[in-house]
């Protein structure tokens, strides 16, 4: 990373052919005449070089088997070695599969020189607060890894005809999974774990006070206090979630050295991400040094693959 960086991207996807066709028919399926372009790194430089974005993090969270999750990984990596100064990755795991999980972590850390891990809300309807979840979870702590949590359809079916489940029901699920890692006390118990939230938190910025006082009801064992110190542990990233009022909510929730610049590129077009970019721009809210945590600094922090070219 060189000395003239801005941005650094914490939410970009990958996309192999066979993921793009899987995409493409899921868009098909949902009514969505939307035409995802093909995917190449040349490419994605490019449109970053335009927007201005000089660091990124490639993702592609999804489930599969062992086999097909290592290759997967096998892919984010070799499209990082191939601009390392602007790219790094982050991988998936099977979790359905513990040991096959605990194995790949190692090979991403230690074999793929990865920078991190994005997990699904859940997985094949295992939540990340699953006790399924606790040896990979464990192991992730004992590596101090960073997490993405990125949303997937909820894992019981809901009853909306014709209705993309990406509109509202993946924020919804990112908040599921996110608050029941509290509630399970599954944030206190892997500190190590630096956890980051896709679309900021789904609504946990909105919800927070009423997620924080169901101890009232003697629902949950920690205080209004300890939910909301939990809450304020996670990272938060901007991906279509730009708007005065969702940036307004997260300062109140986190603040600046917990939020984080993302876009969703290439799911989301370059055209909405320049416009979220003029959104943060124009937002009163966030001071110089605010906006140096959220588009760089933080990331350089987590991430030393780019620290290290500052």
């Amino acid at each position: 990373m060189s000395e003239t960086a801005s941005m650094i991207d914490v939410h970009h996807h990958a996309l192999s052919p066979a993921r793009r066709e899987f995409l493409l028919a899921q868009f098909k399926k949902s009514g969505s005449s939307y035409d995802l372009p093909e995917w190449t790194l040349q490419r994605d430089r490019e449109v970053m070089e335009r927007l201005g974005i000089t660091g990124v993090l490639l993702s592609m969270p999804g489930s599969g088997t062992p086999q097909e999750v290592h290759q997967f990984n096998t892919f984010l990596a070799e499209m990082s070695q191939e601009d390392p100064q602007h790219y790094g990755f982050l991988a998936n795991l099977p979790c359905s599969d513990t040991q096959a999980s605990v194995r790949e972590i190692a090979y991403v850390l230690d074999t793929l020189q990865g920078d991190g891990f994005a997990l699904l809300s859940n997985s094949a309807g295992i939540y990340l607060s699953d006790e399924r979840m606790d040896e990979i979870l464990a192991e992730l702590d004992r590596r101090a890894a960073v997490v993405f949590v990125h949303p997937a359809a909820p894992a019981k079916d809901v009853p909306l005809p014709g209705r993309d489940l990406s509109i509202y029901e993946f924020p919804f699920d990112t908040t599921r999974a996110v608050i029941e890692l509290v509630y399970a006390g599954k944030i206190a118990r892997y500190p190590h774990i630096r956890w980051i939230l896709a679309h900021a938190g789904g609504t946990i910025p909105y919800l927070a006070y009423r997620l924080s006082i169901v101890g009232e009801l003697g629902l949950i064992t920690q205080t209004q206090d300890e939910v909301l110190a939990s809450l304020r542990t996670l990272y938060y990233e901007l991906a279509v979630s730009t708007s005065p009022a969702v940036l307004q909510a997260l300062q109140a929730l986190a603040g600046p050295s917990h939020i984080l610049f993302g876009t969703d590129f290439p799911i989301r077009p370059e055209k909405g991400v320049a416009q979220s970019l003029e959104q943060l721009s124009r937002y009163p809210g966030f001071q110089a040094e605010d906006r140096r945590l959220i588009n760089t600094q933080t990331a350089q922090a987590l991430f030393p693959r780019f620290h290290e070219r500052t």
